[in-house]
């Protein structure tokens, strides 16, 4: 009998969204002996069919395929062991001819979301994966996103999705828990010492370092739908981008309170395991509002449709769940009108 497959020429980049993921997946992709391809969430679907995970929505009623499947499940010989064997085939003819293809040793999957929902699943399907966690300050991702995805809106990124709220406490789980070896990177680190951090995740790799690494944009990388759409930006690792939240936050107090807000629920264990102790959690603003002579005083006034997010998210909250899309739809239609009558009616008083 074959022995099933357990990842061993897999490397699973796990980290939050806007944490330097995709950089550090062509820093190992440039290496001679490692195959990459952005984002192909190979392993979600496997998880969510039922077994361990269901979906909410499906072209079929896939509430009735999950209780039949776990049905079958039951029957075979080993239960849940015989699924995750057919999963583990499943795994070894994609990762395998993806990185056969190349001709390379090993093949990158640095897919973000499998890090918030299916990290326990990963670690038992493929406990012999080389597995990299690459953590970043969580209010650098808040910034990154808004800047990135929204125009700058924090308040609306921060209700659209709030990405270290959801991230970090299962990495954090994993991080001190796992039963399967890890290198952790922080993307400051990556940023600023790059040949010292990519001669540690190599080690972990079984790799020899190649200085191609550290120029990875003069490398061909395959660029399809999904990653960091600002990656040909930059050909090696830029230091300055890992201090660039302080600056979008140092005069703009409701970012910061906004910021604050959204990692109340973090819990400060959590955020040391990730490498972010609150303690120092936001000394790098506060030491450059001092040197620039600024201080925290007072609330820079907000635009008018920035509190349209705020309520929304309130609401969100208070519902304990995610709320109904289209009540969301009617109710940020209904402030809208509200905010234009504002405005038209400030005017008309101006005049």
């Amino acid at each position: 009998m074959t022995p099933a497959y357990l990842g061993e020429d897999l490397i699973l980049v796990l980290s939050p969204p806007r944490s330097g993921s995709t950089m550090l997946q062509r820093m190992l992709g440039t290496h001679s002996q490692v195959q990459t391809h952005p984002e192909p969430h190979v392993l979600t679907p496997l998880a969510f069919q039922g077994v361990f995970h269901q979906i909410e929505r499906a072209a079929f009623n896939h509430r009735v395929a999950a209780g039949a499947l776990r049905e079958f499940v039951e029957f075979l010989p080993r239960g849940e062991e015989d699924y995750l064997d057919a999963c583990r085939a499943y795994c070894s003819v994609l990762y395998g001819r993806a990185r056969a293809a190349g001709g390379k040793r090993y093949f990158v999957d640095k897919t973000p979301n499998y890090a918030d929902t299916i990290l326990p699943f990963i670690v038992r399907l493929l406990p012999n994966a080389r597995y990299v966690v690459l953590t970043r300050h969580p209010v650098a991702q808040i910034a990154s996103v808004a800047n990135t995805f929204v125009g700058g809106d924090f308040q609306r990124a921060l209700f659209q999705r709030n990405v270290p709220a959801a991230f970090i406490p299962p990495m954090a789980r994993f991080m001190r828990a796992s039963s399967v070896p890890f290198v952790h990177v922080r993307y400051e680190d990556l940023v600023a010492d790059p040949e010292a951090t990519m001669r540690r995740v190599f080690a972990h790799l079984g790799l020899e370092f190649e200085e191609a690494c550290l120029r990875f944009g003069e490398a061909e990388h395959i660029t399809k739908t999904y990653g960091d759409p600002n990656i040909e930006r930059h050909k090696t690792p830029v230091a300055d981008s890992a201090s660039r939240w302080v600056d979008d936050l140092i005069d703009r107090p409701d970012r910061e309170q906004a910021c604050r807000e959204a990692l109340v629920s973090i819990s400060p264990q959590d955020l040391a395991t990730i490498g972010y102790p609150l303690p120092t959690l936001w000394s790098a603003l506060e030491a450059a509002r001092m040197d620039a002579g600024r201080t925290r005083v007072g609330r820079t006034a907000r635009p008018v449709a920035d509190f349209r997010w705020r309520w929304l998210a309130r609401i969100a909250r208070g519902l304990g769940r995610p709320a109904p899309q289209r009540l969301l739809s009617r109710l940020r239609d209904r402030l809208d009108t509200l905010i234009a009558y504002g405005a038209r009616r400030h005017r008309e008083d101006r005049t």
